[in-house]
């Protein structure tokens, strides 16, 4: 028996080649190929997120205050380290009980949960920290706060690559830094650092 081929296919064609030429169907170039996906849906690379990191919590209010922030202002994820804060099934000041939405997660040193591609940001008053007004944020980026009743310890400082930090003449305490460095990052839009082709 004879199989005799036509002529090679274009499989990036839609139509068919030659008049009469059964139609086959046109295949991929790419299983990441933007047809199978909504007309302006990004891919996964260019997605934006931020996550927070919690450094020795003081108390229940205090994690619950920055889980109701996290919901308000879409963040992926919380972390928490050290042993003064033991979840508790309530969260009194967590009145939207973003805890059942947003993982919170207990870990013992935030440098292993850091996701690839994610930039670790610390959250302090130092010297030669960045002003947050003129901050430009990363696509994806982990906050890291310290406890209300102290400060992160220059290892974590170290190991993150920005520190910033929001110009008031008074301290403020966790759930009102959180709040204010995420409508910082929110009121900037699309202007992180690499602009606007990021949705």
């Amino acid at each position: 028996m004879w199989l005799i081929l036509g002529p090679l296919r274009d499989p990036t064609r839609a139509s068919p080649l030659t008049t009469g030429e059964r139609s086959l169907p046109t295949l991929p170039q790419s299983p990441y190929n933007r047809r199978f996906f909504p007309e302006g849906t990004p891919l996964v690379a260019d997605k934006r997120y931020s996550c927070i990191g919690l450094y020795n919590p003081k108390s229940p209010e205090n994690v619950g205050s920055v889980m109701r922030a996290a919901g308000c202002y879409g963040v992926a994820s919380v972390f928490y380290t050290g042993k003064r804060y033991e979840r508790a099934a309530d969260f009194v000041t967590d009145t939207k009980r973003v805890h059942y939405d947003i993982p919170l997660i207990g870990i013992d040193d935030l440098k292993k949960i850091l996701p690839l591609g994610c930039v670790p940001v610390a959250v302090e008053l130092v010297e030669g920290a960045r002003s947050l007004p003129e901050y430009t944020h990363p696509d994806r980026a982990l906050y890291i706060f310290g406890p209300e009743d102290g400060s992160l310890d220059k290892e974590i400082r170290d190991w993150c690559e920005d520190v910033v930090y929001i110009p008031t003449t008074g301290c403020m305490n966790l759930a009102a830094t959180v709040n204010v460095v995420l409508y910082d990052r929110m009121s900037k839009g699309l202007n992180t650092r690499s602009g606007a082709k990021f949705r």
